[in-house]
Order: C-alpha cells, then structure tokens, then sequence
C-alpha cells in the first residue's frame, strides 16, 4: 500500500469521525435522541476514535488528546447509560 493510499484513508476516517461527532449534535438538538441514548454515545465513540487515530497518524497531538478524551468520556456515559437500561 502506498503512503498516498494510507493517507487518503486516514484522512477520510478523520472526516468520518467529524461526520459521527455532528451527526451526534445535531441529533440532540433537533430532538430525535437524547443525551443518555446509546445511539448518542456509540456515535461519539466512534468518532472520537476516528479522530484520534487521524490525529495521531499526522501528529496532532493536542486534538489527538481532546478526541481520545472525548471518546473516553463517551464511554463512561454509554456505561452509565447501559447500567440503568440494561
């Protein structure tokens, strides 16, 4: 695999994970799910995810730490959430 063909698909999984994080908000705030959904937590893990590896693959440490945290928090909520719903 080329460097050209790594890149490229680094770069679309980062526009994927932007893609999951607004998807997420904008589900919010038109009302359609809610903050303690999972479907809300599971898009903001992957796209925090998605985010961090781009991030990291181009060496963009500090957005690199924001979507790591980011994710992470989202986990804890999808388990806060998974516990009262089981």
């Amino acid at each position: 695999m080329s460097e050209t063909t790594i890149n490229i698909g680094i770069e679309t999984l980062g526009w994927i994970g932007a893609l999951f994080f607004l998807i997420a908000y904008g589900m919010v705030v038109a009302k359609k799910w809610t903050t303690d959904g999972v479907i809300y937590h599971l898009f903001n893990i992957l796209g925090g995810i998605a985010l961090t590896v781009n991030t990291v693959y181009f060496s963009a440490w500090a957005a690199a730490f924001i979507n790591f945290a980011w994710a992470g928090i989202a986990v804890i909520g999808w388990i806060k959430v998974k516990r009262i719903n089981p």
